[in-house]
């Protein structure tokens, strides 16, 4: 027998077989155990059996039973693959100690992630995990330039290089503080509120970050874009709405069921692209090591993202 023969011959295979029969007590229940047929496993012990030049079981009445020499090959199979079961384990370990570098914006700190780090430190306590705050605009920059491992952010167009991995969909309010002379007959429809003379007598709070669609969405109905502020976040049009500083469109992202009580939320339909979706942003290509793959399990995403 030749050298490659000998390699051939002797693989964990066919010793995976042995340790198989040798804890099942047949071949019908050993190839059950590895998922192959029984001929495979009889085929494959065989060619053990061939190469150690010693007969591992005999067989009688349906019954199996290991020799001498199958009994000290299945002991030293138990102790091998128990050895490669630690080696994987300790090796499993090391790839996932590091670090996990996350770039999202205030709201997205705020309301999605903190249940998603809890589990993910959970099922990764060696990992380090840094959340940066940055706009969406500063998020991508980021994700391309390598600063950051993941973006978690709103869609929006995106350079080549990037991918976007969608993962939750929140729609979009129109906020109105409870002592607001629009509310005052009661709860308002938003195609009541969707006029000229409203928008014009009653002009918005905005995130920075939705001006433009916004304002696409109401140059198409011919209705007028009357701002009274622009601030940085979803977050920050709830907190100066909830002063009665004026009315407000937001993201669903930030409203708790406390905010629905002291506010009148009204749900922008889908007609008037009110939905945000949210998701991940992973550069193209991108080496994603365990660490990064874990967190994109927990957020229920492909590790492989294309």
């Amino acid at each position: 027998m030749d050298k490659n023969d000998v390699y051939r011959v002797m693989d964990l295979k066919a010793l995976r077989c042995l340790w198989a029969l040798g804890k099942r007590g047949s071949l019908t229940a050993a190839g059950i155990e590895l998922g192959i047929s029984e001929p495979a496993v009889s085929k494959r012990i065989k060619a053990l059996e061939g190469h150690l030049g010693a007969k591992l079981y005999e067989s009688g009445g349906g019954k199996v039973k290991l020799t001498g020499a199958g009994v000290r090959t299945f002991a030293a199979a138990v102790d091998l693959f128990g050895r490669i079961e630690d080696f994987e384990r300790n090796l499993e370990s090391l790839e996932v100690a590091g670090s996990v570098t996350i770039s999202a914006q205030d709201s997205v700190q705020l309301y999605l992630l903190p249940d998603v780090i809890r589990s993910y430190c959970a099922a990764y306590p060696r990992v380090t995990v840094r959340i940066l705050t940055h706009t969406a605009p500063q998020t991508i920059e980021q994700v391309l330039q390598d600063e950051v491992e993941i973006g978690i952010m709103p869609r929006r167009p995106l350079p080549g290089d990037l991918v976007f991995a969608p993962w939750q969909t929140f729609p979009s309010y129109l906020l109105i503080p409870l002592d607001h002379p629009l509310v005052r007959r009661g709860r308002p429809t938003l195609q009541s509120l969707l006029n000229r003379e409203t928008l014009l007598r009653y002009p918005l709070i905005v995130p920075g970050e939705d001006r433009l669609r916004i304002a696409s969405v109401l140059q198409h109905r011919g209705l007028p874009m009357n701002v009274a502020f622009e601030v940085a976040t979803a977050e920050a049009v709830k907190r100066y709405v909830a002063r009665s500083l004026g009315i407000g469109i937001a993201s669903g992202i930030c409203l708790t069921e406390e905010d629905t009580v002291n506010l009148v939320a009204i749900q922008i339909p889908d007609e008037f692209k009110g939905p945000t979706l949210y998701g991940a942003v992973l550069r193209r290509g991108r080496y994603v090591g365990r660490a990064l793959a874990g967190f994109l399990e927990v957020l229920g995403l492909d590790p492989r993202p294309a």
